[in-house]
């Protein structure tokens, strides 16, 4: 007797099913062993049914706790790192400031790091000028224009400092001398920044009316004259305004080129010039003020 086993997930099967198969399968069974074989089969089905209804419960509990012992893990590591974060803030928190000396500034107070990103947009307004204004391979007049640029932002972040200084009350200061220098910082911070848009406006400006960028928007007024659309009345207003723009647009995009060009050069030649002149602390510039409170006199004094 030929007996059909499946494996896997069972199907549910009915009498009747069952019944069908085995007239399929066993053809010719008298009724009280066609009876016997169907019974058998039905245990064997149910069997086979229990039998996958524990296994898929145990896979199911083993991938749960799988599951569960994964996100432990996860959120056990999250933990560490979040400790290790934690305790590494608290060691950089406790640092003093690398430029003044500030106890608990997390190796840079707010007013020096106001200060750094001052001095390179200083010397980026710098750069911006001499694109234009000097000439590229005479390191001293590279210099020059850079020297004058940062007197003039000196002047006009000293003028800011004390209109600050000349609205606050006298001894008003003393209370959070930090806070105050940090005020004073980030005027000349918006001070330059506010600078270096209008030097970089200015360089533009300049670098459109180069030959380079002239030729650049002579070329472009051409091509768009000479196209097909416009060669049977190549000076008529449509043409002529085509052509106007397209020389607009090159003359533009030749000083953004030319600019970015000449920046990358005066960059490059700055950096080498800094690694062989190493920069001086602030504590070195200003000894004199710096275990010194910061009320309305001092802080004058810094910006004098």
């Amino acid at each position: 007797m030929r007996e059909l086993r499946q494996r896997g997930p069972h199907p549910a099967r009915s009498p009747s099913r069952a019944a069908a198969e085995i007239d399929r399968d066993l053809p010719g069974l008298g009724g009280e062993e066609r009876r016997r074989v169907l019974e058998e089969r039905l245990r064997e089905h149910a069997a086979a049914e229990a039998e996958d209804l524990v296994r898929r419960q145990e896979q199911a509990r083993a991938e749960k706790a799988r599951r569960a012992a994964v996100r432990a893990a996860d959120q056990e590591r999250a933990e560490d790192e979040r400790a290790a974060a934690a305790a590494a803030e608290r060691v950089r928190q406790a640092l003093a400031c690398e430029d003044c000396g500030q106890q608990q500034a997390g190796g840079l107070c707010e007013a020096c790091g106001y200060r750094r990103r001052t001095e390179t947009l200083t010397v980026e307004t710098g750069l911006l000028a001499a694109t234009w204004a000097a000439a590229l391979d005479d390191p001293d007049d590279i210099a020059a224009v850079t020297a004058g640029v940062r007197a003039s932002l000196e002047a006009d972040i000293k003028h800011t400092q004390r209109e600050f200084l000349d609205s606050v009350q006298p001894g008003e200061l003393d209370t959070d001398p930090a806070g105050a220098a940090s005020v004073l910082a980030f005027a000349a911070l918006q001070t330059v920044e506010a600078a270096l848009s209008d030097y970089r406006s200015s360089a533009l400006g300049r670098l459109r009316r180069t030959e380079d960028a002239e030729a650049e928007a002579r070329r472009a007024y051409k091509t768009e004259q000479g196209r097909r659309w416009y060669r049977h009345n190549p000076t008529g207003a449509d043409a002529m305004a085509a052509a106007t723009k397209a020389a607009d647009t090159a003359r533009n995009r030749a000083a953004e080129y030319l600019l970015a060009t000449r920046l990358k050069q005066l960059r490059e030649q700055t950096a080498a010039r800094t690694e062989q002149a190493p920069a001086v602390p602030w504590t070195d510039r200003l000894p004199e003020l710096a275990a010194r409170p910061l009320d309305t006199d001092t802080a004058r004094a810094v910006i004098a």
